[in-house]
């Protein structure tokens, strides 16, 4: 054992020292630590002011329902395994009596009821979802025959208006082209400053052309 504590190690120890609980032999290591370390020494001395204190506040009875709650919450979880369990084995029990009951009965039932006879039922029903498979494949077949042209001419038509902007910027490379640009630029910035006077005197050129 060692004879030699460190303050990582005794740090944790000092409340179960406080409360009585640590071996004779690990509390005296302890006891000769504190004795000379003063930081051990204080928490040691904080420990045990804080238990006198908790040793000074009166005891009070305990209600009479909480030993019942107490006990209810404890065995809730085991109380609950076995009802499942037991509804879960009600539930199987049952379960295998009236298929048994069905399985015994079904034949005069179908005949009552004008169906097939239960042995041909997985042929029946074999029958039937393949027959569903093949009519929803069809109507797939159908969708995409019908909506595929559609989509390729939506998707040609998207394709073209992407081409649009690179047109325009080729088209505006030429001399031709560009002469426009300059001259509709010129002519909509000669009309602003023509009419422009127009919005404070009455008697601007641009009031007389608009009044005309």
């Amino acid at each position: 054992m060692k004879t030699q504590l460190t303050c990582q190690a005794c740090e944790p120890e000092l409340c179960a020292y406080v409360d009585g609980a640590l071996h004779p032999a690990v509390a005296r290591v302890l006891e000769a630590h504190v004795a000379s370390c003063p930081s051990c020494g204080g928490k040691l001395d904080a420990y045990r002011a804080i238990a006198g204190r908790l040793a000074e506040l009166p005891e009070l009875p305990a209600p009479a329902w909480l030993e019942a709650r107490v006990i209810a919450a404890m065995t809730r979880p085991a109380r609950l395994k076995r009802a499942l369990s037991g509804g879960l084995a009600t539930a199987a029990a049952l379960s295998f009596a009236l298929t048994v009951g069905l399985v015994a009965f079904l034949p005069r039932l179908a005949r009552e009821w004008g169906l097939p006879d239960p042995a041909t039922w997985p042929v029946h029903i074999a029958r039937g979802s393949l027959d569903g498979v093949v009519r929803l494949v069809r109507h797939l077949s159908l969708e995409v025959t019908f909506w595929e042209p559609i989509g390729r001419s939506i998707w040609s038509a998207i394709l073209a208006l992407g081409t649009l902007p690179r047109v325009a910027w080729l088209a505006l490379q030429t001399g031709e082209a560009q002469a426009a640009v300059l001259v509709a630029l010129t002519v909509g910035v000669a009309l602003y400053l023509v009419l422009r006077p127009s919005r404070t005197h009455e008697g601007g050129v641009g009031h007389a052309c608009l009044s005309l």
